[in-house]
């Protein structure tokens, strides 16, 4: 195969790499993901503490993640702690695409939202109330983020407890955020391999 054909198909391979629409993914195994954490929410490895045997109420936390070993989590290997506001964020830059979607893993157990509430906010605007029974293990949610559309933006997962009771919580993995990217940037991006294989002909 010629250098320029070469580069032809990589240049296919990346703009079909980039219209398979993956704005924004982490497992959190290597880091956080860039998310900015306060409150509960800590990064690490849960172990399958027990609510109840921790003195407090419901089921276990996971052993592990949904994928590989790390997760965030409200106070891995323990019980959050009571009354408390807990904020897991993120910004994305996500002016190319549209068609928008936030994916992610969950495990919850949070009292029903009788008492601790499990809240996912986009730009300010609260998209889901979590139903927080207790956990049957990972569950897969995805949230229709269209109206966000071709914009930057801010992620939230929030919880908030109350001081009644205290259990395991919440714990996410495998978060993406999917679209499909603007015909101009998969253009550009096309042009932009061509021209580089010509020149190195």
């Amino acid at each position: 195969m010629s250098m320029f054909k070469y580069a032809v198909a990589c240049a296919v391979a990346t703009a079909a790499g980039a219209a398979s629409g993956q704005v924004y993914f982490s497992d959190f195994e290597a880091d956080g993901g860039g998310f900015t954490a306060t409150g509960d929410w800590e990064r690490g490895m849960p172990v399958g503490a027990d609510g109840t045997g921790l003195g407090g109420f419901g089921g276990p936390e996971p052993v592990g993640g949904f994928s590989g070993d790390f997760v965030w989590g409200t106070v891995i290997g323990g019980l959050h702690n009571p009354g408390t506001v807990s904020s897991l964020t993120l910004n994305v830059d996500a002016t190319s695409f549209s068609g928008l979607a936030l994916d992610y893993y969950e495990w919850l157990d949070s009292g029903g939202n009788s008492f601790d509430t499990a809240e996912v906010y986009v730009n300010g605007d609260l998209q889901i109330l979590a139903d927080g029974g207790p956990t049957s293990g990972w569950r897969n949610v995805v949230l229709d983020l269209s109206a966000y559309d071709n914009m930057m933006l801010d992620i939230e997962f929030r919880f908030t407890t109350t001081t009644v009771v205290e259990r395991v919580g919440w714990y996410l993995d495998d978060v993406a955020i999917r679209g499909v990217p603007a015909p101009s940037a998969l253009a550009l991006l096309g042009l932009g391999g061509l021209a580089s294989a010509r020149r190195r002909r």
